[in-house]
């Protein structure tokens, strides 16, 4: 991490005289400027090499002194990805990278507060109606799983950190900064969820902090907690510990049964509460989030019980929901959003930046295939909002700056309103060379069938193994190179807590609602689940191969995934 830190430091010094700001960590010195004036000797970027290209970079960044206004944050991400398309981009051309530097400083500046007026148009963040709930939403949330102090739970006393402390602490001052600047935007939607640490208090002590101090309204923003299902005492302990810290808003907008993957005997002990609070105006809405199956999504969907529902659905796949059956004859989630849809639900995509791919760390040939025109971040939520049919797409920032590229999709959408921009021919270039990709690689028989008809985690027949999603996943490291988001994927289900001694229905029981199913075991004989499959022996040797890559003990070297075809971006 130090030498990390020390190049970053010098990148972001010699650009523009900034000291970095430490990234990591919730140190008492996390938000003060540190670093200016190190003596540590670290490579210079490569880029800096060529005189012409820092020529034309630097008087991108140093016109109007609009360089100077940039958070350390944003330096080093200018810097990090001028790098890339230099060295692995193979961009030499100084114009070239000049106008790339341009689109990087132009979605950094979202935030300063002196740019023309006709620029902050272009930031403002568009909104939408939210189904049935008739909410006008923002089309970007401010997800709240990374604004708290500790994921240590308020509800267990040995475990609960100081509340005083917390509400007291630097952090607590940077999650007020950052709703501020959300809200500047017009982000006004706020997620957290009872599980996510101390998250939920922090932000609604926040929120509270400033309507009393009559900086905003209570009908200025839109709030959203979410309670996993639980049997009626359980789940009454646990709003109560909800609603105390809570109750202070006056009512929850937006309230979701967390992680849910059935409709079963507790989500319905469960809903019966809920319906009691809604009827007591404590709460609005009421939806489910989930990381279920396409088939245990589209079942929830039909029992037309919710306003709203929380699902995974990106260009890159479904996630959970990928290599499962929709229950219509295609796979993934896309079925249920539109299913959603028509029954005037509103849609809310799940992290649509991380478990969408870890898309603010590309693979090199994820990074290229996009382009320079957008960012891969960009292009995500560029397809969820014009071509998934999602209402709002959440974003979860630890600090204002993690919305730069967010904001560069905003920018890029409100140009396209203006005619400035063909946003559909941008994407659509885009979409192109990713599919290309896709059928050079996989073969377009493979790209059609290879994820369908297959059991899920749940039928026998697999014995827990989760079939599907491990093609999905061998799918986009080899077609993308994704490693590092592929390794974090196939080591859940490899931490999955199957009991070889016990059957499969008592294993089935215990699945962790939020991450079914486990690796593949050679010991399962997985023919009888694959016998649907359009090449049976292929998609074996394919899962196999996925197990291979992704479950050894150390993660592969820079050269072992250079020889792979899998380089990092």
């Amino acid at each position: 991490m130090g030498s990390a830190v020390s190049k970053i430091f010098y990148i972001a010094k010699v650009l523009n005289g900034m000291g970095a700001r430490i990234l990591f960590g919730w140190s008492p010195t996390a938000y003060n400027r540190v670093g200016e004036g190190s003596n540590k000797s670290t490579a210079e970027p490569i880029f800096f090499s060529n005189d012409k290209v820092l020529s034309a970079i630097k008087s991108v960044l140093n016109k109007d002194n609009r360089g100077q206004h940039l958070s350390d944050e944003a330096v080093i991400k200018i810097c990090r990805q001028i790098e890339f398309w230099y060295t692995k981009g193979e961009v030499t051309n100084a114009s070239e990278l000049a106008a790339i530097t341009q689109t990087l400083l132009q979605q950094s500046m979202w935030c300063i507060d002196d740019i023309a007026e006709t620029e902050k148009e272009l930031f403002k963040v568009p909104s939408v109606r939210f189904g049935k709930t008739n909410i006008q939403i923002p089309i970007v949330t401010c997800g709240g799983m990374r604004l708290q102090n500790t994921w240590f739970p308020d509800s267990i006393p040995l475990l609960a950190p100081n509340r005083k402390k917390v509400l007291a602490s630097s952090p607590q001052e940077n999650i007020k900064n950052c709703i501020r600047s959300c809200l500047s935007v017009g982000i006004n939607h706020f997620e957290t969820a009872r599980m996510y640490g101390t998250s939920e208090y922090q932000i609604v002590d926040a929120l509270v902090e400033m309507m009393n101090s009559n900086e905003i309204k209570r009908e200025d923003f839109i709030f959203q907690t979410k309670i996993l299902k639980m049997t009626s005492s359980n789940f009454k302990k646990a709003w109560d510990q909800s609603w105390n810290n809570c109750k202070a808003l006056g009512y929850i907008d937006l309230f979701s049964l967390h992680a849910i993957i059935d409709y079963g005997e507790t989500v319905k002990e469960s809903m019966e509460i809920v319906n009691k609070l809604r009827k007591e105006g404590k709460i609005r809405h009421v939806g489910f989030s989930t990381h279920g199956t396409a088939d245990q999504i589209m079942a929830i969907i039909n029992t037309e019980q919710f306003d709203y529902i929380n699902l995974h659905y990106h260009f890159f796949g479904s996630y959970h929901g990928s290599g499962t059956s929709d229950t219509l004859g295609g796979e993934g989630n896309y079925a249920c959003v539109q299913r959603a849809r028509e029954l005037d639900m509103g849609v809310f995509q799940i992290s649509p930046l991380d478990k969408g791919g870890k898309l603010y760390r590309p693979s090199t040939t994820c990074a290229t295939l996009v382009g320079k025109d957008m960012t891969p971040c960009g292009f995500a939520l560029l397809y969820a909002w014009t071509k998934g049919g999602i209402d709002t797409s959440s974003v979860g920032i630890a600090r204002p700056s993690d919305l730069d590229e967010v904001m560069g999709a905003i920018r890029i959408m409100n140009l396209a309103k203006k005619s400035k921009v063909d946003l559909e021919s941008l994407l659509d270039t885009a979409i192109s060379r990713l599919d290309a990709r896709a059928e050079e690689e996989l073969g377009k028989e493979w790209i059609e069938k290879g994820l369908m008809n297959l059991p899920s985690c749940n039928d026998k027949s697999t014995d827990g193994v989760f079939i599907g999603h491990i093609l999905w996943i061998y799918n986009i490291l080899t077609i993308y190179g994704m490693y590092d988001f592929c390794r974090d994927r196939y080591s859940s289900l490899i931490g999955s807590a199957w009991n070889n001694k016990k059957t499969f229905e008592e294993n089935k029981a215990k699945m962790n609602p939020g991450n079914q199913g486990r690796a593949y075991h050679a010991t399962v004989d997985l023919r009888k689940a694959l016998e649907g499959h359009y090449n049976p022996e292929l998609a074996l040797r394919r899962i196999q191969h996925a197990h291979k890559w992704l479950s050894g003990d150390d993660p592969m070297s820079d050269d072992e995934l250079s020889k792979m075809g899998w380089n990092k971006g």
